[in-house]
């Protein structure tokens, strides 16, 4: 049986950023960049992880943090097991030793999310929970897309654009993007370091489209330097929505990763969210897997947001 111990970020990033590209091959992580989002998570959330060591290799980790990205009470729950080691009670002790922590977070749902598997599944509903939404995940080689914007529009890429401006319209656009909780009112000071300061967003490959000089959407476009890219958000202002300006901030984010050595970009978006999947077909993305959302069985009638973002 393997050990469990605390993790250690500094120790166990390489272990942990192994089993988080086994557990969804889409994922655009790297070491350095899981370091910096463990050290930047609020001391609010009270994140607390584990390792599952066996003969000196992590083969599973789990967490447990309030979800500070949420106005409710909820509480975020992972658990990942290396394929060759599953079914040997290993995911298990994960979460039964982090279950007195959840609980002395709780008050209000437990959630849990995770690359469509069967493992992934069978291990959430023996543990009391059910379906609550799930994602699309698609990808796209960006040196195959045609598109063209209209030229009057105007699109800045994020160096260009003050970054109060890009707080202030990436909270705006992101309040009734489809989540379980409605999203949080971060200050720029806690907003900074998960967007801004982290590690593999690309400045110069994100943008801002304007519309009469007023910031209206924004696509924000993160690459790991190994020819893979991902878009952390994307998404325009209630008042601008429905005149492609969402489409022109994301299509110059594709051009720059085409012209920089990008030869995969993901995404995820709820599949409900009609506006964004549309833009994403247009663009050629393909659907290669789903990222499914879970919540623990007694809070199941809370339903999730469905209110399209773009």
């Amino acid at each position: 049986m393997a050990s469990i111990r605390e993790i250690d970020p500094e120790r166990d990033a390489a272990g942990v950023v192994e089993l988080v590209r086994e557990a969804d091959p889409y994922a655009v992580v790297t070491d350095d960049s899981w370091r910096h989002r463990a050290a930047t998570v609020p001391a609010g959330a009270e994140p607390r992880g584990l390792v599952a060591e066996d003969h000196g290799r992590v083969v599973g980790t789990a967490s447990a943090l309030r979800a500070f990205w949420g106005s409710g009470d909820g509480v975020s729950v992972g658990v990942t097991v290396t394929r060759t080691m599953r079914r040997r009670g290993i995911g298990g002790a994960l979460y039964e030793t982090l279950a007195p922590h959840v609980e002395r977070l709780g008050g209000g749902a437990v959630y849990v999310s995770f690359f469509e598997s069967e493992d992934g599944m069978r291990f959430a509903a023996a543990r009391g929970f059910q379906a609550l939404r799930a994602e699309a995940v698609s990808v796209l080689d960006p040196r195959s897309v045609a598109e063209h914007a209209p030229a009057e529009v105007d699109v800045r890429p994020v160096r260009d654009v003050d970054p109060r401006t890009v707080y202030r319209l990436d909270l705006a656009a992101t309040v009734d993007m489809p989540s379980a909780e409605p999203a949080a009112h971060y200050t720029y000071d806690e907003w900074w370091p998960h967007v801004l300061g982290y590690p593999l967003l690309t400045v110069d490959g994100s943008f801002v489209a304007f519309s009469d000089g007023e910031p209206a959407a924004l696509s924000l476009l993160t690459v790991d330097g190994a020819g893979r890219a991902s878009n952390m958000f994307t998404g325009s202002l209630p008042a601008f929505r429905g005149r492609g300006l969402a489409f022109a901030a994301k299509l110059a984010s594709t051009r720059w990763a085409a012209a920089h050595g990008v030869t995969r970009i993901s995404t995820h978006n709820d599949e409900t969210n009609a506006p964004m999947l549309a833009i994403n077909r247009r663009l050629g993305y393909r659907v290669v897997g789903r990222r499914l959302e879970w919540v623990r069985a007694e809070t199941a009638s809370s339903p999730a947001r469905r209110a399209p973002a773009t």
